[in-house]
């Protein structure tokens, strides 16, 4: 009898673990087809947010996760937003008509710092400017377990765009300043000095899925949702 009830039991572990890795799987694909639906789009009443916080929050239930010093090494790489803010000078959640909003990109190096990596586009016209490299500088929050607070310091690009390799590829002649047809888009006292930085609220990562909230201000009053996914290089 006894070893009855436990091949049951392990019987209903067994379906229960198939049954949430398929509702995760499919809430996980659910979360980027609606945040890919929006991709581009602005959030100023906050309505595609709202329609998406729901099943972070369910995935979250599902999947709690480790505090972010635990997750670092999965952090750690290139990521590309599926949707997200858009315009990082004002906090009316509008669209930046500079920035292309398909070729966002963040590459995350163990060493303490990422870079943030998008075309810079003609205001009116769509034509493409140049390739922003935007470094910021990353550490561990003392106040939040799952927050890295940033402080942005380089702020350089390409003139023109490579043929050789990926955008998000060139990080390390970035690091270096060694990037072709390079250029200054902010001298570094001011990246230093104005461009501030704030905290990223990491809250859900796995292989492929990047789940997070960024905010320029230490209360998060403002958050703003993040989902990215991963390149595969």
């Amino acid at each position: 009898m006894k070893s009855i009830l436990m091949t049951i039991a392990m019987l209903i572990s067994t379906q229960t673990f198939a049954y949430d890795y398929l509702e995760v799987k499919v809430l996980k694909e659910l979360i980027v087809s609606t945040a890919a639906k929006y991709q581009g789009q602005g959030d100023p009443d906050f309505k595609i947010q709202n329609e998406l916080e729901p099943l972070v929050n369910k995935l979250l239930t599902l999947e709690p996760q480790p505090t972010v010093i635990n997750r670092l090494p999965l952090i750690f790489g290139v990521w590309k937003q599926v949707w997200g803010p858009y315009e990082y000078r004002k906090n009316d959640r509008s669209v930046d008509p500079t920035l292309n909003a398909k070729e966002i990109y963040q590459v995350v190096s163990p060493e303490g710092f990422y870079y943030n990596v998008s075309p810079n586009m003609e205001a009116k016209g769509g034509t493409e400017k140049n390739i922003n490299y935007l470094k910021g500088q990353y550490t561990l929050s003392k106040k939040d377990p799952n927050g890295l607070d940033v402080k942005f310091v380089k702020f350089i690009g390409m003139k023109t765009r490579p043929t050789e390799k990926a955008i998000y590829q060139y990080v390390d002649e970035a690091e270096r300043n060694q990037l072709p047809t390079q250029i200054t888009v902010v001298p570094k006292p001011i990246v230093r000095l104005f461009f501030g930085g704030g905290t990223l609220r990491e809250i859900y990562t796995d292989k492929d899925l990047r789940i997070l909230y960024g905010s320029n201000n230490k209360e998060f009053k403002n958050q703003y949702l993040y989902i990215m996914t991963r390149v595969k290089e």
